[in-house]
């Protein structure tokens, strides 16, 4: 057992991959971190340049911010933090560390899915809740006051319809951080392209096979109306689809990670 997993050793394997992330991807993390910041001074400045003074900043553009920092962090962060492994001498050195394959896999797994979502927002929203402390008349209301999360959560309970908006953020981000995690320890050059090029790949095949199977590859609220009389129903059916399929491509990401670690080669 001590040669699969061993709780002492993976600790320290965990805390030696934490601190080779922070050295890899720590400043790129820190300057994403602060794109509320960024993006306050940015429009600012081309306010004052077209003469219009200091105004405030549009709550769009505070859901803008965060919505960059996720999409920076998705393609870029598993390149990073893991893209050495396909490099020869950086790759070999890393099959050499003292710990099981395992151990190497539930860490990438924690670091790409826990710790960084973690250290990101927690940056975001340090420098949100500053621009709204220090500019609270040009900035205007900090990211997390807004209500808009909360009112979309409940105009859908009002219809009936279950949202856990924290679990489907969550799921969405190991989804797709797993996926170009995936790519960069796969692919040697042209990383995260090689990526995308798959994922669209994929994605022609499975509307294929949804077409072929369901006549559609869209599915909206007429498509559900037309198949289930009870609204319940319907509600239900979609929301253990969506499990499954979540549940389905998180599982096969994990393993294709795991997989790859256990059999490159150098």
């Amino acid at each position: 057992m001590n040669n699969i997993f061993d709780f002492k050793r993976f600790g320290n394997y965990f805390l030696y991959d934490l601190r080779r992330a922070k050295n890899n991807y720590g400043l790129s993390l820190l300057i994403i971190g602060v794109i509320p910041a960024i993006l306050y001074l940015i429009f600012q400045f081309i306010n004052l340049i077209g003469g219009n003074g200091i105004v405030e900043l549009p709550d769009e553009m505070k859901f803008m911010s965060i919505f960059i920092a996720a999409l920076i962090v998705y393609f870029g962060a598993g390149a990073k933090i893991y893209g050495f492994v396909t490099e020869k001498r950086a790759g070999s050195d890393f099959l050499m560390l003292p710990a099981s394959t395992l151990e190497k896999w539930l860490s990438m797994a924690l670091m790409v899915c826990v710790i960084l979502p973690v250290i990101l927002f927690a940056l975001f929203f340090a420098t949100d809740g500053l621009m709204g402390l220090i500019f609270p008349n040009s900035y205007g209301d900090r990211l997390f006051s807004l209500s808009l999360g909360q009112e979309l959560t409940d105009m859908l309970d009002a219809e009936g319809v279950y949202f856990n908006m924290p679990a489907i953020l969550f799921l969405g981000w190991c989804e797709t951080v797993l996926t170009f995690t995936l790519g960069a320890i796969c692919f040697k050059k042209a990383k995260v392209a090689k990526t995308f090029l798959c994922l669209m790949g994929i994605s022609m095949v499975l509307s294929t096979l949804m077409v072929a199977f369901f006549g559609t590859s869209h599915f909206d609220s007429d498509w559900l109306t037309a198949h289930f009389s009870d609204p319940n129903k319907a509600i239900s059916t979609v929301n253990w689809f969506i499990s499954i399929i979540y549940t389905v491509i998180i599982g096969g990401l994990l393993g294709g990670l795991y997989y790859r670690l256990r059999t490159i080669k150098h």
